[in-house]
């Protein structure tokens, strides 16, 4: 197809074609849709869709576990994006996953530099070995961090929710986290204003809380805790 198009019923592949900016649609079968040059929409609907990107900005709509994506293109310039209504992993060559509804959904990058955006349930967010930028909202959300470059924005501020940073690099956390959990070889803890509580591992930690009255807990290893509130509590398990 040279314009936008669904495909009807027993239809099982679509092919894109020219340079023009399309959108192609499936139907409730397994379908195979293939993008063209321009910035495609490819959207297979509720079957197990394998969908086939190439040149151009592509966004891909995912809605069943067993969907499958493929981005040929590897131009640097390009920013390829996946919605998500269900756990996903992004493949090669795809740089953005934004999770979609209000399920408890995880989202996880590969190795480039991903951007991956939360949804309104409670998520887990790993972005894989690049710097990735790691975006939440509502509930209880969860970030993978194991690069100095990686970057946590926690946008809801209900007083409610507990979100988490996992790390296996020096930490800091930024506004509206409140745990830190250190992970791997990570060293340093460091908390914001709020009430953190800080968790490290099996190496000579140093954990500081920040502003707000904290929870410490040390593990193996000779610990350096900082004490800057009354409210503070310190836990050596080891």
């Amino acid at each position: 197809a040279s314009i936008d198009y669904t495909l009807g019923n027993n239809v099982e592949n679509l092919i894109l074609t020219g340079t023009g900016n399309l959108n192609g649609t499936g139907n409730s079968v397994n379908n195979r849709i293939t993008g063209n040059d321009g910035n495609n929409i490819l959207d297979g609907r509720t079957g197990a869709d394998t969908l086939i990107g190439g040149l151009g900005n592509d966004t891909y709509i995912v809605d069943n576990v067993g969907d499958t994506i493929v981005e040929t293109s590897t131009l640097a310039g390009e920013i390829d994006s996946v919605w998500s209504s269900v756990d996903f992993t992004l493949s090669a060559n795809i740089e953005a996953l934004s999770l979609s509804g209000t399920a408890n959904l995880n989202g996880t990058g590969n190795s480039g530099v991903n951007y991956i955006n939360g949804n309104s349930g409670n998520n887990i967010l790993d972005g894989g070995a690049g710097a990735d930028v790691l975006n939440g909202g509502l509930g209880n959300d969860t970030y993978i961090v194991d690069n100095i470059g990686d970057t946590v924005t926690e946008s809801s501020t209900l007083a409610s929710e507990i979100d988490t940073v996992r790390a296996s690099v020096d930490w800091t956390l930024g506004a509206n986290l409140e745990n830190l959990v250190l992970t791997g070889d990570a060293i340093n803890g460091t908390g914001n204003a709020l009430d953190n509580t800080l968790t490290g591992n099996a190496a000579a930690n140093t954990l500081n809380g920040g502003a707000g009255a904290d929870t410490m807990i040390g593990g193996d290893g000779v610990d350096t805790y900082y004490v800057d509130n009354v409210g503070d509590v310190v836990i050596e398990t080891d």
